[in-house]
């Protein structure tokens, strides 16, 4: 058997299914932060009467700055794994030892 196929096709297995796990882990995530956990924060923020306006800005802006940073997180764990893949790809096994 051929250990370099054997580990590459093990390895890039590996990348489909944790690419779909990821991504379905976004999808489902994201709809929970878009469509019921900001809206809420934001209106129990402006419906306090404890919170005066300038920490409210305050509060929309880091929500706003937390949101930005989960929208491009998908492209980064992509960039992730996609390298991990093509560096196991190209790397050396030492064949020698296992003959």
């Amino acid at each position: 058997m051929n250990k370099i196929a054997y580990s590459l096709g093990f390895t890039w297995v590996f990348v489909l299914i944790t690419l779909f796990s990821l991504g379905l882990l976004y999808i489902v995530f994201d709809e929970v932060f878009d469509a019921y956990l900001v809206p809420t924060i934001k209106n129990q923020a402006n419906e306090s009467n404890l919170i005066n306006d300038t920490d409210k800005n305050m509060i929309y802006g880091e929500i706003d700055k937390y949101m930005d940073f989960w929208d491009f997180v998908p492209l980064i764990l992509i960039f992730v794994v996609v390298t991990y893949a093509f560096v196991s790809a190209f790397r050396k096994e030492r064949d020698s030892e296992y003959l």
